[in-house]
C-alpha cells in the first residue's frame, strides 16, 4: 500500500468554510442594514421633536393669548420638511386651553411626535 501524507484542505472542507463566511457576511449586511435604517430613523424622530418644541414655543410667545385659533403649515429643520398642525381645545376651565402640536410627514401624514400643553387665554 502506498500511503502518501495529505497536505492542505480537501475540497469538501474549503466548500463548507466558503458556506459559513458567506453566511456570516449575509447576516453581517443584514445587521448594518439594520442598524442603517435605525439611525435615519431616530433622527427623523429627533429632528421632529425638535420642529414640535420650536414650534409650540412659538405659538405660545408670539400669539397674543386671546387671538389663539388653530393653525397648520410646513416646517423645515435639517434638510427634512415637516407638516405640522395646532389644535386649540377647551379645558372645560375658563381662561384655560389645552394647545396640542402634531408634526407630521407632508407626504404620507405619519405623525411623529405631539406635544400638548396648557395655556392661559387671559
Amino acid at each position: 500500500m502506498n500511503e502518501r501524507l495529505q497536505s492542505g484542505f480537501s475540497l469538501i472542507e474549503m466548500l463548507a468554510a466558503l458556506t459559513i463566511l458567506a453566511l456570516a457576511g449575509v447576516a453581517l449586511m443584514n445587521a448594518l442594514t439594520t442598524s442603517t435604517r435605525s439611525a435615519a430613523l431616530a433622527r427623523e424622530m429627533t429632528l421632529a421633536q425638535i420642529a414640535a418644541q420650536n414650534l409650540l414655543s412659538e405659538q405660545i410667545l408670539d400669539t397674543d393669548p386671546g387671538q389663539m385659533r388653530e393653525r397648520s403649515g410646513e416646517y423645515a429643520l435639517g434638510g427634512q420638511a415637516f407638516a405640522w398642525a395646532l389644535e386649540i381645545e377647551s379645558t372645560g376651565q375658563p381662561d384655560l386651553v389645552r394647545l396640542r402640536l402634531v408634526i407630521s410627514d407632508p407626504e404620507t401624514e405619519a405623525v411623529y411626535q405631539a406635544l400638548e400643553t396648557l395655556r392661559r387665554t387671559s
